[in-house]
């Protein structure tokens, strides 16, 4: 099995946390992770948008990949607090280049949403170590094509009655040749359970008959670089490179339509000019860098959405 990179980005927000009727005055916090089905062969990072000093008690960090809020204060019942932090996941898989969107639709992606508490001023000088006492995972039913764009109120266990409402948005974002390695389920796992090892990428050998189908044969060293593919191996080739590009134009204007729906649905917004789609070969390239740029442009203005169009 040939195997393509594709990059998904997730771009969570938290927006407020409002104490129904926790049980216990103290210091809060909220730490989001992305989780990734072990079975498909990823690497995930995780960072704070804006973020470029070092972290502290007041400001949200990041932590072995997972995303700890800032610690904030429960006094009082019906209090609520205003978070407003961003932060981005990016995750690269290996996907089974012959069924890229297939692959795509069938990763089960969560996001966990854990409640933490401490009542010693003295346990936040360790902040990792402060335990956790709830804990929620969303299941977030990413489409390659139309991307996810969702807001939800998460409210924990009845034992910590609290709510944090929060926002995801998330994109196709890349597909390319395998760049980095990944690490991959061990030889003893059993269903994709078990110790991750790391090894070498096997996708680069045969990433030629990925491209140029089953019928390609690899030159002999005599050939050298006077080989010409068969006239099925370059159709084959340029069917498969389409697919490719299509499915990321096709990740863009389900971000395009969406933006488009937001700034008509608030038109205080600030406005930016987008540039139409263009399916031709010469625009493929300059589609997909408005596709990152439109990412960002969501994350950035994701403060003023109502609920009701998500």
């Amino acid at each position: 099995m040939s195997e393509v990179q594709g990059t998904v980005e997730f771009s969570v927000e938290l927006h407020k946390f409002h104490n129904v009727d926790l049980f216990q005055r103290g210091y809060y916090q909220i730490r989001a992770g992305l989780k990734i089905p072990s079975r498909i062969p990823h690497r995930l990072f995780a960072t704070i948008a804006g973020q470029t000093g070092d972290s502290s008690l007041c400001s949200a960090c990041v932590h072995e990949n997972n995303v700890y809020s800032r610690v904030f204060q429960i006094l009082y019942r019906n209090e609520e607090i205003i978070l407003n932090e961003s932060m981005n996941f990016r995750v690269h898989l290996l996907l089974d280049g012959e069924r890229v969107e297939d692959a795509l639709n069938e990763a089960d992606f969560q996001l966990k949403l854990d409640l933490h508490f401490t009542d010693s001023e003295q346990q936040l000088r360790d902040v990792p170590a402060v335990p956790m006492i709830s804990s929620r995972t969303l299941c977030l039913h990413f489409h390659p094509r139309r991307g996810l764009h969702h807001h939800v109120p998460v409210m924990f266990d009845y034992f910590h009655l609290s709510v944090v409402s929060v926002t995801v948005h998330a994109s196709l974002v890349a597909l390319h040749q395998p760049l980095i390695s990944f690490a991959r389920p061990g030889k003893g796992s059993w269903l994709g359970k078990g110790n991750m090892e790391a090894g070498p990428d096997q996708s680069s050998m045969s990433l030629e008959n990925l491209v140029f189908g089953a019928g390609y044969c690899k030159p002999t060293s005599s050939e050298g670089s006077f080989y010409v593919p068969s006239e099925n191996c370059m159709q084959h080739a340029y069917k498969w490179h389409k697919d490719l590009c299509l499915l990321l134009l096709k990740a863009q204007r389900g971000l395009h339509t969406y933006y488009t729906l937001i700034m008509n649905e608030i038109p205080d917004l600030p406005q930016l000019k987008l540039v139409g789609l263009n399916y031709t070969p010469f625009f493929i390239t300059h589609n997909i860098f408005l596709h990152c740029h439109l990412q960002l442009a969501l994350q950035n203005y994701s403060d003023f959405l109502p609920n009701s169009i998500f």
